[in-house]
């Protein structure tokens, strides 16, 4: 009998609540997904303007593709757009852009990268003693019988050390995917971040935010940022979630 994600969390005293995302309007909207992620400053930019009324697109090339976006969320039933041509989201649309996107992204690219069972947006119930809580879990995925977890945050694409409130936030999400692992998963699981920001100077051949890469190493966190956000990097990404564990 095989072995799924809810079986293993009864096991810990948790439970799947909910049906979580929906798996179907993922993948229907998996050619959009993966458009945003090879294009996320674009996409960025866009989501600004649309949500929240930021000034538009300077770069002609950057607004072609932001029109073309805006056509894909169209012709997928997540924006109409008024006789001027500006795009007025739907509920659907606001929570997609503001984050669904990326949730999908990472589920996409788990079941692609090998994964026997994978949910995402998902809301956990769990007791210990006669306490009880419930958390939302971004991904949760299952291979063979071990669990791994992500953690998945659309944050501002440039990175600013200046920052404190973008730095927190980082480190925020970091401590997040730890005390997930803590509490739902077992010896040997793995535990990610997948965050919208450019966390490695190139040039210099450094992370911009040691204090964060250091946390993450302590911690055990693997943190997956802007520049494995393309498709094939981010599916081996995923897959050393367990590869790791089993080299």
């Amino acid at each position: 009998m095989t072995t799924t994600i809810e079986d293993l969390l009864k096991r810990r005293g948790s439970w799947l609540k909910g049906a979580g995302g929906n798996r179907h309007i993922a993948e229907q909207r998996a050619g959009l997904t993966r458009r945003i992620a090879a294009h996320y400053s674009v996409f960025e930019s866009l989501r600004d303007h649309v949500l929240h009324g930021a000034s538009g697109l300077e770069h002609p090339d950057h607004r072609q593709l932001a029109a073309d976006l805006i056509d894909h969320m169209q012709d997928l039933g997540l924006v109409d757009c008024e006789e001027t041509g500006k795009p007025i989201p739907n509920a659907a649309a606001k929570r997609f852009m503001s984050g669904g996107w990326l949730e999908e992204l990472a589920y996409l690219a788990a079941v692609e990268a090998g994964a026997h069972e994978a949910v995402f947006g998902q809301s956990v119930g769990w007791s210990v003693g006669n306490y009880g809580g419930e958390n939302e879990i971004d991904l949760i995925l299952r291979h063979d019988d071990m669990l791994g977890f992500v953690s998945c945050k659309a944050l501002r694409s440039v990175l600013n050390i200046e920052d404190r409130k973008q730095r927190n936030r980082l480190m925020d999400a970091v401590h997040e995917a730890d005390n997930l692992a803590d509490h739902f998963g077992r010896p040997g699981e793995r535990v990610a971040v997948l965050v919208t920001t450019d966390l490695h100077d190139e040039m210099r051949g450094v992370p911009r935010y040691a204090a964060l890469m250091g946390k993450a190493a302590v911690l055990d966190v693997r943190i997956i940022p802007l520049e494995e956000l393309g498709w094939d990097r981010l599916v081996t990404a995923l897959a050393q979630l367990w590869s790791d564990r089993n080299s």
